[in-house]
């Protein structure tokens, strides 16, 4: 498999579908994130139908190949604990072009677009399909009637941390970029982490008993 020539810090441990054992599965599923920088739980979304393929497992980078019956046919992510955004998204960088490198020397490429950008099979991730998410505790705010409106004001989502549809714990909150196109990858991260830094802000604040303000709204795709 073509992902077994990424090295150093990207290297890790390749699993193909057909010769997995249920122990290895579980094990993988056990070690999600957010407990463990680990991020294997889409081991979980594994189907019968992917056998030829394989799940590369890496601290803290994970290419999987396997989604044949997901939204995304492929997704990479760079994940770890602690606030340095700068370089999960720079090691992010680096594991998709040598995953790019590695396919392309097998004579395959990613769906690229001029005027769309990526093309992926879920509508809402066309253009860059790049997701930056922090997690992040704010039980004040969250609870801020105005909370909605910042997000919305910021171009940010939030959900919880065991994915979409799922509710926040302990007040601990995934938050991270709405739009997909229309912006590059390093405006969409920066985006993140000055939002990010605004509700960290608004949080302190608040727990000293001071008022926080909306913000003026980014500009959306496609509007002045």
């Amino acid at each position: 498999m073509a992902l077994e020539g990424l090295k150093g810090d990207l290297a890790g441990r390749y699993y193909r579908l057909s010769e997995m054992t249920e122990q290895d599965q579980q094990r993988l599923i056990d070690n999600k994130p957010p407990t463990l920088p680990q991020v294997a739980t889409l081991v979980s979304c594994l189907r019968e139908t992917a056998a030829p393929w394989m799940v590369a497992v890496h601290k803290p980078l994970l290419a999987d190949l396997s989604r044949l019956e997901t939204e995304d046919h492929t997704r990479v992510i760079s994940m770890e604990k602690g606030g340095n955004m700068k370089r999960v998204f720079e090691r992010f960088c680096r594991g998709l072009k040598e995953v790019e490198r590695l396919i392309q020397e097998r004579g395959w490429e990613f769906m690229w677009n001029e005027r769309l950008g990526y093309i992926l099979t879920c509508p809402s991730n066309l253009g860059t399909g790049l997701r930056a998410g922090v997690h992040v505790r704010i039980p004040k705010l969250s609870k801020d009637p105005r909370f909605s409106k910042i997000l919305e004001n910021l171009r940010l989502q939030k959900r919880g941390t065991g994915g979409v549809d799922t509710a926040a714990v302990a007040d601990v909150y995934d938050i991270s970029n709405i739009d997909r196109i229309g912006r590059s990858e390093v405006e969409l991260v920066q985006i993140v982490i000055d939002g990010v830094n605004y509700l960290v802000d608004c949080e302190k604040k608040l727990e000293r008993g001071q008022d926080i303000k909306v913000p003026p709204p980014l500009p959306q795709f496609g509007k002045k």
